[in-house]
């Protein structure tokens, strides 16, 4: 019981603090890095020269993270095609972010090259995913009387990342495609994924308070259970006769 109980608080815990602390770990690594812009350029630029190594163990939290995350979902979720389909989508951009921490991009202005190419692969694996898997589970709020509290922020936050996905893909645009507004492709990338990450910790801590209060409730009700009464003996045990 208690195992059981420890291994779900690990669990909720790296689904909704490890893509809050990747994105803190991310920025905090932009600021101390010398010649790094992180307005302009993004999240996986950090991966590249003598101390990317940091960004790629970085990758492997956040991996870790969206893995535990759809365990999360996939619990509960339960019963319906949500709790199959919305974990999937996130053991797909789990694959997505894999892919980037093991395949570096290319740097800015050099050729590109098969492992670059491998790196946007998996972008691709993960951000278009992400409004996906917010609508979906949405929809799946809604219709759920114990998540339906929480519907309207998971459909607002989807349609920020859709929005925010769009406006990326117009005005921003994946290297080495030029934009417009190529060189604000850093907070472009952040704005999306902090509202994201956000709700990941959001729900891995609902989802933990109602478990853990779930469980809490039936050992209390277990322990209110009265023991059973001792058998009569003598006299006590048949009714007088007549």
């Amino acid at each position: 019981m208690n195992s059981q109980r420890t291994i779900d608080r690990i669990i909720h815990g790296v689904a909704g603090i490890g893509p809050l602390l990747f994105f803190a770990i991310a920025t905090a690594e932009g600021f101390l890095r010398a010649g790094y812009d992180p307005i302009a350029q993004p999240i996986s630029a950090l991966a590249l020269g003598p101390r990317g190594f940091i960004q790629e163990v970085n990758f492997a939290l956040l991996a870790a993270s969206l893995f535990s995350f759809a365990a999360v979902l996939r619990t509960e979720l339960r019963p319906g095609m949500a709790s199959v389909a919305a974990p999937g989508v996130f053991v797909l951009m789990t694959i997505g972010i894999v892919m980037a921490g093991i395949f570096t991009m290319d740097a800015a202005g050099a050729a590109p090259t098969p492992v670059g190419q491998l790196h946007i692969v998996g972008g691709f694996l993960f951000f278009p995913w992400m409004p996906v898997v917010l609508l979906l589970v949405a929809r799946r709020f809604r219709r759920d009387a114990r998540w339906r509290p929480h519907f309207t922020y998971t459909l607002a936050t989807g349609l920020a990342c859709l929005a925010t996905i769009i406006f990326f893909l117009l005005f921003v645009g994946p290297p080495p495609l030029p934009r417009p507004l190529s060189a604000m492709a850093g907070l472009v990338q952040r704005v999306q994924l902090l509202p994201f990450f956000t709700w990941m910790a959001f729900v891995a801590h609902v989802a933990y308070r109602r478990a853990n209060g779930a469980s809490g409730a039936s050992l209390a009700s277990k322990q209110r259970r009265p023991s059973n009464p001792p058998a009569r003996s003598g006299s006590e045990a048949f009714p007088p006769a007549g």
